[in-house]
């Protein structure tokens, strides 16, 4: 990119009005064909890699999520969570604003200046609306997460500089980063930034994992400088969206921080109504919500406060192991909606005791010779580490341990087919802290739970499942939804379910209750002995799936194991009264790029010339459709503004259909959550069979009716 430097040559009148007259069509998505195009609406936030006071919910981002969306590194992508991002779009009379929410399993930027394209970066065109070839109608700017700038391309000049009008700031998240930046829109001299006019624009990601650039992804698929058929169209509206933001924000330190002293001074961004703050501190949650008295720490002009100290609020110091809660409400006696009340945020102090257990508790198969290792508690001094595979004698050893001076120790080669406990103690000086007993197992012992361990959204009929171990000759199961009653029950004990025979892994224990903990544990039985598991837990789901796509597999007939999607969603193929097609021709089958949660979803191509279209999933689970107390039908919907535009219905049984409320549903763009009232379907709905979505009035086929494809993903029943 460096190397291909942009020069313009000149700007002369007649260029630049032939450039403004262009009109050349928006670019178009390459997996969905729709149009590339946004509207930017007014709106003035302040560049601090906060989004608190973008009002995100109303708006419409560019999106980068999808495998056609890559210009290259396919093969090192895999799915959203290797790179994927949205760009969100705002404009007022001086500066154009991105906030750009990047996903990222792995950050790396060892680049600067003008080679920041060659690791993660953002980079953002802007463009005439011609489609040409070459690079002399487009600006070319780049930003990366440690918030270093660039201008390649520039219409105006040479380009290739860094440049003082474009201004960053990024902040860390849990799946990558944000950047929050603003461009003077003044100093692109060649294109308008006014209210209806429209330019060329196209978000960039560069990624690498390791050293220089392993994957580009673009909105329109091609590579990031091809303007030959256009790039997507911005239009600049004079409507405002949003309001700012009255609450306090930018909390420090960050919400959910681990602090490793026990005072700390909290800070924050006041809000822009404020002046001055009710601050409110606890180690309860509901305490610091509800402004219980106690929680109090006062009313303060300033955006600090120090806790921790005496004649301050906890004045007898912030307790290690504790979490703390607090919230800051905004204040503004001239204004009738004040106070604002704050978010909570919460941080928390080192406990006395270790944590961050490596080999993490409960891992499986760990390699025989792994290191153990930890976090010191706060002020440890001295460790002694206790390791066996009996959870009892490790839990209640007092002598035996080996002591070190440092949060590692080797516990020589470990034996394969095992269950391993470990507890390290601290002493800081003054007193030991014993600690918790973690485990893991060596490769050969029991495991492969399904659910997996810590799994969420178990469904409440779910079997659990795991894999034996090598030499075992049976096992035996305990369940329940108490953790430490399973891990400590016997055969005797409520929680053993009974044994199980070598080649039978697997356990039913029956209708699961909703939003509800559940923990489990298969011991081996071997010819010397039995051999305690370690204890799964997961939690059941809040919901009733009716189908979340997952379990469609590329497995074509007569294998046995065949589970194609649209052998189960029956849709027109073969017949000429129904234009639904559900999934895709070639494998995957299940859409695997555009997808709501998960890793699949159901692609639904219509085509209503003269027919319907209808895809009907006969149902075997759930078939009350009053079970649990749930009572509305809940779909995500993902639509197009270049399908025809039409109709959108549920059928239960065949019969009883509702209809979506926006007689163009199939255009709604975005992931959009359909929510459709059990009652209204006015059948039996305990004993419904079948589920049909259809495009169109059913039974009632136009003749002018159009085509599109739709996505559909997590149908499930709520309460």
């Amino acid at each position: 990119m460096s190397a291909r430097k942009c020069f313009f040559v000149g700007i002369f009148t007649l260029i630049s009005f032939s450039l403004v007259m262009a009109q050349d069509p928006p670019a178009v998505h390459p997996k969905t064909g729709e149009e590339l195009v946004l509207e930017v609406f007014r709106g003035s936030p302040e560049i601090d890699g906060d989004l608190s006071d973008w009002n995100l919910r109303a708006m419409t981002p560019a999106v980068l999520d999808v495998e056609e969306q890559l210009n290259s590194g396919q093969a090192s992508w895999d799915n959203v969570e290797d790179l994927g991002g949205e760009f969100y779009l705002l404009w007022d009379d001086e500066y154009f604003y991105m906030a750009v929410i990047v996903t990222d399993d792995k950050l790396s930027q060892n680049k600067t200046g003008g080679t920041i394209w060659n690791a993660d970066a953002v980079e953002v065109f802007f463009s005439t609306l011609n489609a040409v070839s070459g690079h002399d109608e487009h600006y070319q700017y780049g930003f990366d997460f440690k918030e270093q700038t660039w201008n390649w391309c520039n219409m105006d000049s040479g380009g290739q500089s860094q440049i003082d009008y474009l201004h960053v700031a990024s902040s860390l998240t849990p799946d990558g980063y944000i950047c929050e930046a603003a461009i003077e829109y003044g100093r692109m001299l060649s294109l308008d930034f006014s209210v209806g006019s429209t330019i060329g624009f196209h978000p960039v990601l560069d990624d690498t994992d390791n050293g220089d650039r392993e994957i580009q992804m673009t909105w329109t698929g091609r590579e990031a400088h091809d303007q030959s058929l256009g790039y997507g169209h911005i239009t600049f509206s004079d409507a405002t969206i949003g309001v700012a933001n009255p609450l306090a924000r930018r909390p420090d330190p960050k919400d959910g921080a681990l602090l490793e002293q026990t005072w700390t001074t909290l800070k924050w961004k006041a809000g822009p109504f404020a002046v001055t703050h009710d601050v409110y501190v606890g180690d309860n949650f509901d305490d610091v919500n509800n402004g219980a008295a106690d929680t109090f720490a006062g009313n303060i002009a300033t955006d600090m406060l120090i806790v921790g100290f005496p004649g301050f609020p906890v004045p007898g110091g912030l307790a290690p192991g504790t979490t703390y809660y607090w919230r800051v409400d905004e204040v503004n006696d001239a204004n009738a909606a004040s106070p604002w009340k704050g978010n909570i945020w919460s941080f928390s102090i080192a406990p006395n005791t270790a944590y961050n257990p490596a080999p993490a508790d409960g891992a499986e198969f760990v390699d025989l010779e792994t290191t153990l290792s930890w976090t010191a508690g706060y002020g440890a001094k001295l460790h002694t580490v206790f390791i066996g595979d009996d959870y009892d004698e490790v839990s209640t050893a007092e002598a035996g341990g080996t002591p070190v001076g440092v949060p590692s120790f080797d516990p020589g080669t470990l034996e394969p087919e095992k269950v391993m406990y470990w507890r390290v103690d601290q002493f800081d000086g003054f007193e030991t802290y014993k600690g918790d007993v973690w485990a893991f197992t060596t490769p050969g012992a029991v495991g492969n739970p399904q659910p997996a361990n810590g799994a969420v959204d178990v469904q409440k009929v779910a079997t659990l499942g795991w894999t034996p171990a090598d030499n075992a000759t049976s096992h035996e199961v305990y369940f329940g939804a108490d953790a430490e009653a399973v891990r400590s029950a016997t055969t005797a004990s409520p929680e053993y379910v009974g044994a199980r025979a070598l080649g039978s892994e697997s356990h039913d224990p029956g209708p699961l209750a909703l939003n509800s903990s559940y923990a489990w544990r298969v011991d081996e039985v071997y010819p010397t002995g039995t051999v305690k598991g370690l204890v799964w837990t997961f939690t059941s789901a809040d919901f009733l799936s009716v189908d979340d796509f997952e379990s469609y597999n590329d497995i074509d007939p007569p294998d046995e194991a065949s589970n194609r999607i649209f052998d189960k969603w029956i849709d027109g193929f073969g017949t000429t009264t129904n234009g639904a097609l559900v999934g895709n021709d070639l494998p995957p089958y299940a859409e695997q790029g555009i997808v709501r949660s998960g890793l699949q979803s159901m692609v639904y191509s219509y085509d209503n010339a003269g027919k319907t279209s209808e895809a009907t999933l006969t149902l075997v689970w759930p078939k009350d459709w009053t079970d649990e107390g749930v009572t509305k039908l809940s779909l995500w919907v993902r639509g197009s503004s270049s399908n025809a535009a039409d109709r959108m219905f549920v059928a239960l049984n065949g019969t009883a259909v509702v209809y979506h409320d926006d007689p163009a549903a199939t255009q709604l763009s975005g992931w959009k959550n359909w929510v459709i009232d059990l009652a209204s379907f006015g059948v039996n709905l305990t004993n419904v069979n079948s589920i049909t979505i259809g495009v169109g009035t059913k039974n009632a086929p136009a003749p002018g009716g159009g085509t599109g494809k739709l996505y559909f993903d997590d149908i499930r029943l709520v309460k």
